[in-house]
């Protein structure tokens, strides 16, 4: 029998529980470096790799190597996943078998999701998203070790209806859903919102042609992102 996703988030959210109670961490943010240490785990600097992160043993110690980056949020990430990776015998006795080697249940697919749902555990974050009212910048206050993409990106778990959509340097590279199959084209309202944040460098809110639309920019010296939250009105309940 497939295990389902919603069997394999509560698989990962148990360890992620556990992993949270045994290093006292009670409040969002979570730090990965400090979850990591707390299980004795050496953290190597590492410039010259390829790879965002590699796990080794040496002395039979687990030891983590990182390559820096500009952004502390992707070596929180990559710190992450390699946590996932590591402690896949805690949540792949409840998952099938023969889903660990391919598809949406790979153990690399897995250490993903294992890396989101640390950074931002359900524990919290659906009660924080409601408490924000879905605004971007004060959940990522919250959830620091988090970049924008990822929390946003992470609202599509939640049962409201959602579109999020990621434009990069004026052109859309990204567009996920989480209540359709694939989601529609950008509509003439997004596209103004879209603007908006695009041009001014500030959020915007708006409500047309029945869409209820938010939008933040992601804006630093060398980079121009824009993301772009859409529901429909009569379902919008965020």
């Amino acid at each position: 029998m497939m295990t389902s996703l919603n069997e394999i988030h509560l698989s990962l959210d148990i360890v992620v529980n556990e992993l949270l109670s045994l290093a006292g961490i009670d409040e969002p943010p979570v730090n990965a470096f400090h979850l990591a240490q707390h299980l004795g785990w050496e953290i190597v600097l590492n410039a010259r790799q390829e790879e965002r992160g590699r796990l080794k043993r040496i002395h039979d110690k687990p030891t983590i190597f990182l390559k820096p980056d500009d952004r502390p949020e992707r070596v929180q990430w990559a710190l992450a996943h390699e946590l996932g990776e590591s402690l896949s015998d805690r949540w792949s006795d409840w998952i099938e078998e023969e889903e660990l080697t391919a598809g949406p249940a790979s153990r690399e697919a897995l250490a993903n999701l294992f890396a989101t749902r640390l950074l931002l555990p359900e524990c919290w974050f659906g009660n924080t998203v409601s408490q924000t009212g879905c605004d971007l910048f004060e959940l990522k206050q919250s959830f620091s070790t988090a970049s924008h993409h990822l929390i946003a990106q992470r609202l599509l778990d939640l049962a409201d209806p959602l579109i999020v959509t990621i434009f990069d340097h004026g052109q859309r590279t990204s567009r996920r859903s989480n209540w359709l199959p694939s989601p529609p084209p950008v509509q003439s309202a997004e596209l103004r919102c879209w603007q908006e944040c695009h041009c001014h460098n500030k959020r915007h809110q708006d409500q047309a042609d029945n869409l209820s639309l938010h939008g933040w920019p992601i804006h630093e010296p060398d980079w121009k992102r824009e993301i772009l939250l859409t529901r429909p009105l009569e379902m919008d309940d965020c």
